[in-house]
């Protein structure tokens, strides 16, 4: 049996099980995706300026008739040559380096942004909800002053090397903020074979895989934390991937009702892959700026943010988000998904992301 067909045996009892069994085996990534930005070429070399006038403008005839991301049928905004320019940019997305900053997207209009946004990222793969309001574009975007429980995407404080919950992940910045924000992408391929020829011991915890809160964004008929370990990497028919969320981590081991603390060596584990994931060598540092838009395959790249500062009017600091659901499907084992359902975070009406939880996060 394939792991692919694993996958599709085990994924509706995964929940019931509360445990699937880990598939560990040595893999070597492909060479083009354990990239270094110092070896890279840095920002230039994965940035792409494209001409988005044409487009543009029969979105906002589109946004002038009352248009909306939602109810946008994809045949009303035709790509023309961009749909090889997403074609090649979803290849890269795969088996290349897996990351891709697009220049050149329109931003004086949010509406008319969002709907450009939408119609490329629709070669790439298909939206999904990202929390549990159902919003499959999403706006991240300060909101601890009137949330004070906000999820990461709503707060302005520092993220740590993370990938999120679907295939692939864009932003595109209508706001850069006043000061911070600033962006860092690595190779969680070249991460994992760092730990794998340097630290063994510690790559084995991560292969093991970690327990995961879900803040409440699960249905109310599964517990708040996985009763499954999500592994940071592990294998699918010959193939690496990774998941990581080490908040979600550490408040999950400290409030399981099981008892199951970390031990010293896991937090070894977790130190040493933030800190190569920090590593001005191995990362790529940059602040997005207005009409740039980055790209990531969410099992080959972490990223991770510094904190901003708005300024104390507006415009705030404001991305949109889309992740994608992606058409050329990955093989990946069951244990890495953290919600139950469909990719993403299902909706749950009446419910918002909070971090609210008995831990104090520092």
């Amino acid at each position: 049996m394939s792991c692919h067909e694993f996958v599709l045996l085990v994924g509706s009892v995964l929940e019931a099980k509360g445990y699937v069994p880990v598939m560990v085996e040595r893999v070597e990534p492909s060479e083009v995706s354990c990239w270094r930005a110092d070896s890279l070429g840095g920002v230039d070399a994965v940035t792409r300026h494209f001409d988005f006038d044409e487009i543009t403008e029969q979105a906002r005839a589109l946004a002038a008739a009352g248009v909306t991301h939602d109810t946008l049928n994809l045949d009303d905004l035709p790509l023309g040559d961009l749909t090889d320019v997403f074609a090649d940019i979803d290849l890269e997305l795969r088996e290349r380096s897996g990351i891709v900053i697009v220049d050149g997207f329109p931003v004086d209009d949010p509406q008319v942004a969002e709907l450009v946004l939408w119609r490329v990222a629709a070669v790439i793969g298909s939206p999904v909800s990202q929390s549990v309001m159902g919003e499959r574009l999403g706006h991240v975007i300060n909101m601890t002053d009137i949330d004070p429980n906000a999820r990461a995407y709503r707060r302005n404080d520092e993220l740590t090397p993370h990938t999120d919950p679907a295939d692939v992940l864009t932003f595109l910045c209508l706001n850069p903020a006043v000061e911070g924000g600033e962006s860092w992408f690595v190779s969680a391929m070249t991460l994992y074979r760092i730990l794998r020829d340097e630290h063994p011991e510690l790559l084995e915890r991560h292969q093991r895989g970690w327990r995961y809160h879900r803040f409440g964004e699960q249905p109310d008929d599964h517990p708040p934390i996985t009763p499954h370990r999500v592994p940071t990497f592990s294998t699918c028919d010959g193939v690496l991937s990774a998941r990581y969320v080490r908040q979600y981590i550490e408040i999950a081991h400290d409030e399981d009702p099981d008892g199951c603390p970390l031990d010293d060596i896991d937090r070894q584990a977790l130190d040493t892959l933030d800190r190569y994931g920090r590593d001005p060598n191995l990362a790529l540092h940059f602040t997005l700026q207005a009409g740039q838009a980055v790209f990531a395959n969410n099992y080959t790249v972490f990223h991770a943010r510094a904190g901003f500062t708005d300024p104390p009017g507006p415009p705030k600091r404001h991305l949109i988000r889309l992740w994608l659901d992606a058409h050329q499907t990955r093989p990946v084992t069951p244990n890495t998904r953290i919600y139950p359902g469909s990719p993403g975070i299902d909706p749950q009406p009446g419910r918002k992301p909070s971090y609210a939880t008995n831990t104090i996060i520092i």
